[in-house]
């Protein structure tokens, strides 16, 4: 371990992280029926991240080539976004974020065109109005299926690919059915990618029997569906990301990719992934048992800067545990792994981390 970690060290000066994720506000205006936002509300804490602490981690960006602004919360409500999405872009990176997209006026179209924002993802949790207004409650789906169509309209006026559209759409049980009408949705919209994701912070054990991976008698048809859906994407040039429907007791791997990547929170604490956020002050349910979320915080860079935070001892040991290079038997990883990774679906779910930062808001 100690070798991996001087490794982490040296190459601490170049762009050695996949993402850096900042989580640039906890405000929200949806009541989505799956969000600690909503089944939180009134212990929730809603705060935007200043502008002044932004500011910080412009010296550290250098240790990336992309920048995530996204959390617990949607990104437009930050006033300052627009800014910091500049900051980013005058470094020299890319930068994304995900929207429930009620906030996408012609205005804030043009203005992140202009930006040369470089992807905007936009959740979804069903391809018709009736499915997606009932689980994703204040967001209304024909308002933001006509929001996309009038960015994809800015872009071909502007002759632009950015930023790029990717679809992030949750799969549960009651809205399964929809997403085999994705991929025109994604050809309408012009989306470039669709990331299909799993209900996996549930906190309400109503919901327990909504997530998929609880359904073990249709497995089977869960996952052809969705190979049949990326196969179809990728005759069309669509990237379909999915985990698969069910759970791999044995997996070290992290769809959140925390051995390579790491997140910010609003109030600067420096942790693995937005599931081990302080801010969730909570239980959740995992394997029918309720047990509390396990926060999980390295440091907090108001008081030291990231890339020390980064080097520290007890982080690269925690990150080791995740990474493939490292020829550690199952049962010692196992053995030595935190608790609220060992109670995580987002473990269990598939053998290669995600592609990007996907967030399920």
């Amino acid at each position: 371990m100690l070798d991996w970690a001087k490794r982490q060290l040296d190459r601490i000066g170049s762009p050695s992280l996949d993402w850096i994720q900042i989580e640039v506000t906890t405000h929200c205006n949806g009541s989505c029926t799956y969000c600690p936002h909503t089944l939180m509300r009134n212990r929730w804490a809603n705060k935007h991240m200043p502008l002044e602490l932004f500011r910080e981690l412009v010296p550290f960006l250098r240790h990336t080539d992309l920048v995530y602004l996204q959390g617990w919360g949607e990104p437009l409500l930050n006033e300052d976004l627009f800014e910091m999405v500049r900051i980013c872009k005058d470094q020299g990176k890319r930068v994304g974020f995900t929207t429930n997209g009620t906030l996408l006026t012609e205005s804030t179209l043009r203005t992140l065109v202009d930006l040369r924002l470089d992807m905007v993802g936009v959740s979804l949790a069903g391809t018709t109005a009736r499915t997606h207004n009932r689980i994703r409650k204040g967001t209304d789906f024909n308002e933001v299926i006509s929001r996309l169509e009038g960015l994809r309209r800015i872009r071909d006026e502007k002759e632009t690919r950015a930023p790029a559209v990717h679809l992030a759409y949750l799969l549960v049980r009651s809205n399964f059915e929809e997403v085999k009408g994705i991929l025109p949705l994604a050809e309408r919209v012009g989306a470039e990618q669709i990331v299909a994701s799993n209900l996996t912070l549930i906190l309400d054990p109503g919901l327990s029997s909504e997530a998929i991976f609880n359904d073990r008698e249709r497995m089977d048809y869960y996952y052809s569906t969705l190979e049949d859906i990326a196969q179809r994407a990728a005759r069309k040039n669509i990237r379909f990301d999915h985990p698969g429907p069910g759970l791999d007791e044995a997996s070290l791997c992290c769809r959140e990719n925390v051995h390579r990547a790491c997140v910010i929170n609003v109030e600067g604490e420096v942790v693995p992934c937005v599931f081990t956020n302080p801010l969730l002050s909570s239980h959740h349910i995992f394997k029918d048992q309720s047990l509390p979320l396990r926060a999980m915080s390295f440091g907090n860079i108001r008081n030291e800067n990231l890339s020390r935070i980064w080097r520290k001892r007890e982080y690269a040991g925690f990150r080791a545990l995740f990474d493939p290079m490292m020829a550690r038997k199952p049962e010692e990883t196992r053995t030595k792994m935190p608790a609220c990774c060992m109670e995580c679906y987002k473990r269990l779910e598939a053998s290669r981390p995600c592609p990007e930062p996907i967030s399920i808001l």
